[in-house]
């Protein structure tokens, strides 16, 4: 499956979220990661290298 170029409304979008100010973000919705719970984060390990 090839890449598809963003269409004119995905770029608008992120334009506009781009130009938010951080602290007009919403992230109530995500967990903060705290205390030893960064021990167990890997770098990477989720990322698959293309062919």
């Amino acid at each position: 499956m090839g890449k598809q170029p963003l269409t004119n409304e995905q770029l608008a979008e992120l334009r506009a979220l781009n130009a938010l100010p951080d602290k007009e973000i919403d992230t109530s919705d995500i967990p903060e990661i705290e205390g030893d719970r960064w021990r167990l984060a890997r770098k990477g390990k989720l990322h698959r290298p293309g062919k």
